[in-house]
């Protein structure tokens, strides 16, 4: 995994895939200080993820108070050369 410095923030390359398709983002940022980590669902909408019936909901705090999201397994991710399969993203509602 290669991580690099864009505007003094760390960003990686990461792929998801879910049923057949994938998405590619050039710049994900890493937040090292989150409890977990969390996409926004308007990325990956055009490749059919977003929210359903029997999705886990799932709530985080901040400094922005309390945010909710949902929780849906994917395919696999891949973070630079690195592959997770079958693993549970939490997704911003």
């Amino acid at each position: 995994m290669k991580l690099e410095l864009v505007n003094h923030l760390l960003a990686v390359k990461m792929t998801i895939s879910y049923k057949g398709k994938s998405k590619k983002m050039d710049k994900l940022v890493v937040d090292t200080g989150a409890a977990h980590t969390l996409i926004s669902s308007d990325i990956v909408n055009e490749i059919g993820i977003y929210f359903e019936n029997g999705d886990s909901l799932v709530s985080a705090y901040g400094i922005g108070g309390e945010e909710y999201s949902f929780r849906k397994p994917v395919d696999i991710i891949k973070l630079g050369t690195h592959k997770i399969p079958e693993i549970k993203l939490d997704l911003e509602i």
